[in-house]
């Protein structure tokens, strides 16, 4: 071999030798990286052996525990056997599905939310259920088949609505157009001016009788004072209280009579008023006759548990009233969550135990009805219910078990990485070997390589010495 080529040949031998060092350290960085996969799958495993699930404890109709994990949609569904939790949010909000937040919307009233879940009232006689349906509903409401159902509450409802525009901004214009106007001042000169005509009217009566025992005077002459003293006292009894003068100015309109006098005669908006009235004196009277004391005693539900159950839910979306408030009408106590959330466990697991969402339960006690005004009796304010925030750790019917499906996962998982780690360690030893080989072969070469250049070259000095 040449001096020329076997320079050359040594050349290619160290350029394969030094990239065949170079594969060998990035076969056994690979391999590291393996090692640090490795324990990196074990570390995980290992997390999920300790991992937990957060369970609820529910009982059937046969009292029997039932245990499911535990998300928002286990923890709203209904069941007479249950304690009765919220979802509450940092800003205070309950937090509810989006089937609950329109029934919610779409009720005006609690007995509407009820029903929004089959939840309806029976009273103990027809004629109380007939009458609590007109006071609840509208004089234009109607049944299924069209029939008016004879309701009066819009009649109510208007009638209060005037007495309060009057008493606030001090008029109103009637039915006839004509502005009513009140101040406290008219009210005392006009309350003066009634009592004295009351005791003028006493006066002259106390007098014609006594004429009367007289035989001075007949029986038409006796009656004739009777009724002027009659409308005098109507008239002073207007004037008991600012309120019933109030509405005293708002029963009446100026009419003309057939001779073109000017007479007062009752106005629209109190004759539907007293509709209103005589149904509810109506109601009144056979819940009366049937024995009742309260609201609460002229009916049952057709499943108490359950209305307590949505009772207690309407009061914390709306507060205490029976009737959509201001707060209920705004939706500012809740917001909607959203169904992926509401069926999962890990949510509501790891929301929990960040604080990010934290628990209210709800009182046993079922709620009483206090009316507020006994002219609408059927709009009441609940009492006796309350929500209270609790740490779910301390609640009896949850508990935390093994995390069955996270760690069958977390095994496959890491039987799969080991499984890879394998083969790719396999593949890694069979590629050093090759290395191995060829680096051995490439060495012996090397060296044979240089020991015929070396040869060579001592020939070649001997030559050019001789």
């Amino acid at each position: 071999m040449g001096l020329s080529a076997s320079q050359a040949r040594l050349l290619s031998i160290t350029a394969r030798l030094t990239s065949n060092e170079y594969e060998s350290q990035q076969i056994s960085n690979a391999k590291m990286r393996l090692a640090t996969q490795s324990e990196e799958a074990s570390q995980e495993y290992i997390a999920a052996l300790n991992s937990t699930q957060l369970q609820m404890t529910t009982y059937d109709a046969q009292g029997s525990a039932i245990t499911t994990p535990l998300t928002a949609n286990a923890l709203y569904q209904y069941s007479d056997l249950k304690n009765q939790y919220a979802l509450v949010n940092t800003s205070g909000q309950i937090l509810i599905s989006n089937s609950d937040a329109e029934n919610f919307k779409n009720s005006q009233t609690l007995d509407e939310f009820l029903e929004c879940y089959g939840i309806t009232k029976e009273y103990k006689s027809a004629a109380l259920e007939e009458n609590a349906l007109k006071l609840s509903s509208n004089s234009t409401d109607t049944y299924p088949d069209g029939t008016l159902v004879g309701g009066v509450y819009d009649y109510y409802e208007e009638w209060i609505n005037a007495i309060n525009e009057l008493k606030s901004t001090g008029m109103y214009e009637n039915e006839n157009g004509d502005v009513v106007t009140v101040d406290e001042e008219t009210y005392q000169n006009e309350k003066i001016s009634a009592f004295a005509g009351y005791n003028n009217a006493l006066a002259a009566y106390d007098d014609i009788l006594i004429k009367y025992n007289a035989n001075l005077v007949d029986d038409g002459v006796v009656t004739t004072y009777l009724d002027k003293l009659s409308e005098a006292k109507a008239l002073y009894s207007n004037y008991t209280t600012y309120d019933q003068w109030v509405k005293s100015k708002l029963a009446y309109v100026d009419t003309t009579d057939a001779n073109g006098n000017n007479v007062k005669t009752f106005s629209e908006l109190y004759k539907n008023a007293e509709k209103y009235y005589e149904v509810l004196a109506d109601y009144n009277a056979e819940a009366e006759n049937l024995g009742c004391e309260s609201i609460e005693d002229t009916y049952t539900y057709t499943d108490d548990t359950k209305a307590q159950w949505y009772t207690n839910l309407w009061y914390r979306l709306n507060g205490s009233s029976s009737d959509k408030s201001a707060m209920g009408q705004y939706g500012t106590n809740y917001a909607i969550l959203d169904n992926k959330l509401a069926s999962s466990a890990k949510w509501i697991q790891d929301a929990l135990k960040q604080g990010a969402i934290s628990l209210e339960k709800a009182a046993y006690e079922p709620s009483t009805n206090e009316i507020n005004d006994l002219d609408n009796p059927l709009s009441v304010t609940l009492k006796g219910i309350s929500w209270t925030s609790t740490i779910y750790s301390s609640c009896s019917d949850f508990t935390e078990l093994e995390d069955e499906s996270a760690i069958a996962k977390a095994e496959a998982e890491y039987t799969r990485k080991n499984n890879e780690i394998d083969a790719k360690d396999t593949k890694y030893e069979n590629q050093i070997k090759a290395l191995d080989t060829e680096h051995n072969a490439l060495q012996t070469e090397y060296e044979s390589v240089q020991t015929a250049l070396s040869k060579n070259i001592d020939r070649s000095f001997k030559t050019f010495n001789g």
